[in-house]
């Protein structure tokens, strides 16, 4: 097992990928943590399952306050994506916010 984290910050009314789970292997997303350092702004994240090619929304337009943050997930909560897998956040115009993601890797047959 293999920790890593990886940070943005986002393009306000720009859908961007957060993380893409590498090929031989799965993760288990920790962490999702964004701060906002604009007026109230809303963001939302989905998960893409290359298996089925569905999107799994995961926040649809959280709103966040002025000078807030807020973890979408813990280390108490998870979920496992595998290769191919990606997760991709979008926040609204005018947003200006970045978010801190955290997953732990695994190679496959682990």
């Amino acid at each position: 097992m293999k920790t890593l984290s990886t940070g943005l910050n986002l393009t306000a009314n720009t859908l961007t990928t957060v993380y893409t789970v590498p090929t031989g292997y799965y993760a288990k997303c920790i962490l999702l943590h964004t701060a906002n350092t604009s007026p109230s702004k809303h963001i939302s994240f989905n998960w893409y399952r290359a298996s089925t090619a569905t999107t799994i929304v995961v926040v649809s337009e959280q709103v966040l306050a002025a000078r807030t943050t807020l973890d979408l997930l813990t280390n108490s909560q998870c979920f496992v994506m595998e290769e191919g897998d990606y997760i991709t956040s979008f926040s609204e115009a005018g947003a200006t916010m970045s978010i801190v993601a955290t997953f732990e890797l695994y190679r496959k047959g682990e």
